[in-house]
């Protein structure tokens, strides 16, 4: 069966387990469908790997473009990843030519608001 794309957005780890989760709804209530083994496989992963509800991760996602100037590929990757220590933010931020030259001080504050989002 051929599928029609609709729209193309990047978007983060816990909110395509959000999408899935509703998907898999609708599902069980069509007994007549059943996921395929990607898309089982592809929820077996977002849900080993997602670290933060879906709402946190828009509002943290949204933080670090509004507050931080973060291209939001960048702010996706942190919200996937979810750092806990300025060394792993740096790693994430390093090819970015503007946010490689934040302190360890800067990107500490960073880390308190995604843990403040997450509160």
């Amino acid at each position: 069966m051929v599928k029609k794309i609709l729209k193309e957005e990047l978007i983060s780890i816990p909110e395509v387990k959000e999408i899935m989760e509703e998907l898999f709804e609708k599902m069980d209530k069509i007994e007549s469908i059943q996921p395929d083994p990607f898309q089982e496989a592809t929820y077996e992963y977002v849900h080993n790997f997602s670290k933060m509800s879906a709402d946190v991760a828009k509002n943290v996602i949204k933080m670090l473009i509004k507050d931080h100037s973060m291209d939001i590929e960048y702010a996706i990757q942190v919200a996937n990843i979810d750092p806990n220590y300025y060394q792993e933010l740096r790693v994430i931020l390093e090819k970015d030519v503007t946010l490689r030259d934040l302190s360890n001080e800067d990107l500490n504050i960073i880390i308190q608001k995604i843990r403040d989002l997450q509160a």
